[in-house]
């Protein structure tokens, strides 16, 4: 576990490098209880799986994402920013979510409140994993000003 002076260098680091991208929405995703999800690499997995379903609506997404773990180990659920989706309506993502895996929040991603709000104090939590897909081709409009 990492000490309060590192937990911060490696996120003010991580905020730096997510706050270089001009992301579109933010989303918080919880699993249905009776799915059972307890575990960071079940919860990725099936983050995945939205993604490609969100994929097939709108082509390459983006993305930053943290599962966050609770202590008590009953549950997990999964912070993201997202790009590539900003043709879509918060509406259509919260659906295809909800859905199939549960409650969520979806809405716009302010540049003003950047990594720091959105993500990274889970990603330096104990009981957390994290990825990110992000293109670096001049196509992609994801790098802020072009």
């Amino acid at each position: 576990m990492l000490n309060y002076q590192k937990s911060k260098l490696v996120r003010n680091a991580l905020a730096d490098f997510i706050n270089k991208y001009d992301w579109e929405f933010w989303m918080t995703g919880t699993f249905k209880e009776e799915m059972r999800v307890t575990d960071t690499f079940k919860a990725k997995k099936l983050f995945m799986r939205f993604i490609k379903v969100l994929g097939e609506k709108c082509g390459d997404i983006d993305f930053f994402m943290a599962v966050e773990r609770f202590k008590s180990g009953d549950f997990t659920h999964i912070h993201c920013v997202l790009n590539g989706v900003g043709h879509l309506r918060y509406l259509e993502v919260w659906e295809l979510w909800f859905k199939k895996y549960g409650r969520a929040v979806v809405a716009g991603y302010d540049r003003n409140l950047g990594a720091h709000h959105y993500l990274t104090k889970y990603v330096v939590k104990e009981l957390c994993d994290w990825d990110f897909r992000i293109r670096l081709s001049p196509n992609a409009k994801l790098f802020k000003g072009v």
